[in-house]
C-alpha cells in the first residue's frame, strides 16, 4: 500500500482561505504488518461478491454524469466537479483507491427483496497494519436493505486504514448504510462515500467516529431522482490530540428532493474537529427541501472546533436552513456531579453517552453496540487516571 499525500474533502464553495478549511491535505506512510482481516455475517438474500476495479468503474461511469459545472459559486467553479462519480473526499483519493484496492467487494439487493437481516462488513486490524478496501453496493428497484461496515483494531494499534463505498439505489428503494469507526488510537483512517439515488428512493446513512488518531470522512450523495431523500446521522467522539475532519455534501439534482444533515459530538483535551456540511440546490431542483444541524460539546479550553455550513443555490423554490449549537458544561454542572461522587472524566463519559446513545440505538447489530459501548467507557482517559 502506498503511502498518502494527498488533498481531500474539498469544500464546494470556497471560503476565506486563512480559515484553514476549503480543503484537507492527508500525508502519513504506510505501517508495515498483515492486512485487515476482513469477516462478513448476516445479510441473508443479498448477493456478496467481488470483482476487478475496471469493472466496477465501468458502472459507475454508466451512471456519471460528464459535466455539471454550476456557472458561478461565490465567484468559483465547483471543486469537486472534477469527478464524474462524486464522492466526499474527492478525486485524488478516488485515484488513490483505484491504484490500491484493485479487487471491490460487492453487495447487491434484488429488485423488490424487502431485506430485515442486516449485512456486517468487519476489517480487523489487530495489532495494526495498512490497507485498503473498496465496496460497491446495489440495491434495485423496490428494495430495502441495510448494510453496516466496522473497522476495528487493538486499543493502541497504529495503521493506516483507507475505504471507498460507492452506491446505486434505485427507484422506491431504500438502503441503511451504516459506518463505525473504532480503531486504534495510532490509526490514520479515510472513509469515504459516493451515492447516486434514483426516484423516491432513499440513503439512510449512519456514521460513528471513535476511533483513530487521524480521521478523514465524506460523503456526496447525488439526489437525481425526484423524491429523492438523503438523511444522514453522525455521531463523534475525539479526545487526546486527536483530529477529525468530515465534509458531507447533498447534491440535489431532482425536484423534490429531501436531504436532512444531523450531527453530534464531544471534544476533549486538544481535539480537533472540522465539519463541512453542504446543501447544493442545483438547477432543476425545484420544491426541495434541505437541513443541516450540529451540535457540538467542548469539554476543555484548548479543543478546535470548525463548523462551516454551506447552502448553495440555483433554485428559486426551495427551502434550505442550518444551525450550529457550540457550548460547555458549565460549572454549575460539574459542581453538581462532584456532589454525587462523580469526577470530571466519568462525568464527561456520560454527556458523550448521552448525545451518542441514540445514534447507537439504531445500529441494528448488538455486538457492534457493545463495541461502541466499550469505546464510550475509554473516552476521556488520554492516559491519564480519573
Amino acid at each position: 500500500m502506498e503511502n498518502l499525500n494527498l488533498t481531500v474533502s474539498h469544500l464546494p464553495s470556497l471560503t476565506w482561505n486563512r480559515l484553514g478549511v476549503n480543503q484537507a491535505q492527508v500525508t502519513a506512510e504506510a505501517k508495515e504488518g498483515a492486512p485487515a482481516v476482513f469477516t462478513l455475517r448476516g445479510g441473508a438474500g443479498m448477493a456478496a461478491g467481488e470483482i476487478g476495479a475496471a469493472d466496477a468503474d465501468r458502472q459507475l461511469a454508466a451512471v456519471a454524469v460528464p459535466d455539471r459545472r454550476e456557472a458561478f459559486v461565490a465567484g468559483k467553479t465547483a471543486i469537486y466537479q472534477e469527478q464524474g462519480f462524486s464522492t466526499g473526499l474527492g478525486a485524488e483519493f478516488s485515484d488513490y483507491m483505484r491504484k490500491n484496492a484493485p479487487v471491490v467487494r460487492t453487495v447487491s439487493v434484488a429488485p423488490g427483496a424487502k431485506l430485515t437481516e442486516p449485512a456486517v462488513l468487519t476489517w480487523d486490524f489487530g495489532r495494526g497494519g495498512s490497507d485498503a478496501a473498496r465496496q460497491l453496493i446495489t440495491v434495485g428497484d423496490g428494495a430495502e436493505a441495510t448494510v453496516l461496515l466496522v473497522y476495528r483494531s487493538d486499543a493502541e494499534a497504529e495503521g493506516i486504514s483507507a475505504v471507498e463505498t460507492d452506491v446505486l439505489i434505485g427507484r422506491d428503494a431504500t438502503l441503511h448504510l451504516m459506518k463505525v469507526n473504532l480503531l486504534g488510537t495510532g490509526f490514520t483512517h479515510l472513509d469515504d462515500t459516493g451515492a447516486v439515488i434514483g426516484d423516491a428512493g432513499t440513503l439512510d446513512f449512519l456514521q460513528m467516529e471513535m476511533g483513530g488518531a487521524r480521521n478523514w470522512a465524506g460523503c456526496y450523495a447525488d439526489e437525481r431522482g425526484k423524491g429523492a431523500n438523503l438523511k444522514i446521522r453522525t455521531g463523534y467522539a475525539v479526545n487526546a490530540d486527536h483530529r477529525l475532519d468530515l465534509n458531507y455534501v447533498a447534491g440535489q439534482f431532482g425536484r423534490k428532493t429531501v436531504s436532512a444533515i444531523d450531527v453530534k459530538g464531544v471534544l476533549a483535551d486538544r481535539a480537533v474537529k472540522i465539519f463541512r456540511g453542504t446543501i447544493d440546490f442545483r438547477n432543476g431542483s425545484a420544491g426541495s427541501v434541505g437541513d443541516e444541524q450540529e451540535d457540538v460539546l467542548l469539554l476543555d479550553e484548548d479543543v478546535i472546533n470548525k463548523t462551516v455550513p454551506v447552502i448553495l443555490c440555483e433554485e428559486e423554490d426551495v427551502d434550505g436552513r442550518h444551525g450550529a449549537s457550540i457550548g460547555r458544561l458549565s460549572e454549575d454542572i460539574l459542581f453538581y456531579l462532584a456532589t454525587r461522587g462523580i469526577g470530571e472524566k466519568e462525568a464527561q463519559r456520560l454527556m458523550l453517552r448521552g448525545r451518542l446513545a441514540g445514534i447507537a440505538r439504531a445500529i441494528p447489530d448488538e455486538e457492534t453496540v457493545k463495541l461502541i459501548d466499550a469505546a464510550i467507557d475509554r473516552y476521556g482517559s488520554d492516559g491519564e487516571s480519573d
